[in-house]
């Protein structure tokens, strides 16, 4: 099933939930994006919607990185023939190779990686807030798995259910919880093979049994 459409179902479970727990639009509206968000997350183990919606792309990145590597490289070159050698120039030429490499080996995948550690430092920043942290490491965790793994499994419920736990006594705002619960499984339902658009199914088990469901 396309993110979209994950997305879209995300939308109206979480309306839904939220608006069961107090019913007035302000809740239904903040619910309805929690939902949403949160009914595209499983699919962060893979380069869809979700991972691409909160990652700069692999081009934009390269760009910048190779910018940045030969505007420091070109420092150090001028700063040499006007000054000479400083004791500096090893660990700024180490810097500037290394950003030109690693703009060429970056991969989208990498790049989601990088926005987990993001995350984590946002997290440590803010009071070192445990509901970000955690929000920070299932993106790193989710950057390194294959599709339809961990995240799509009771293993990423549980997961994503205790983000939303301290999120809600961080933020405390009405239905999270429920409404983040009921996107983050509307996926896992959606892509079950029970439904004719789905080859494969969900692991709901895994680790300890991988049948496809």
């Amino acid at each position: 099933m396309k993110g979209s459409s994950h997305l879209s179902i995300g939308i109206a479970v979480g309306a839904i939930a939220g608006y069961s727990t107090q019913p007035d639009l302000t809740t239904l509206l903040i619910c309805a994006g929690i939902g949403g968000i949160s009914g595209v997350a499983p699919d962060l183990d893979t380069n869809g919607l979700a991972s691409n919606s909160i990652t700069l792309s692999k081009k934009v990145s390269k760009v910048l990185m190779e910018t940045a590597g030969i505007v420091i490289l070109l420092t150090l070159i001028y700063q040499v023939m006007r000054e000479g050698m400083g004791q500096d120039i090893y660990i700024y030429g180490a810097i500037g190779l290394a950003l030109l490499i690693v703009s060429r080996l970056i991969t989208q995948r990498r790049m989601l990686t990088i926005t987990g550690i993001l995350v984590l430092l946002l997290g440590f920043v803010l009071d070192e807030s445990i509901g970000i942290l955690l929000a920070g490491s299932y993106i790193v965790f989710a950057s390194f798995l294959p599709h339809r793994s961990y995240t799509h499994s009771l293993l990423g419920v549980a997961f994503y259910a205790l983000i939303l736990k301290y999120l809600q006594v961080e933020w405390p705002i009405e239905g999270m919880m429920v409404a983040g619960l009921a996107g983050y499984i509307s996926h896992l339902v959606a892509d079950m093979k029970i439904l004719p658009v789905n080859r494969r199914g969900v692991k709901w088990f895994a680790p300890l049994w991988k049948k496809e469901f």
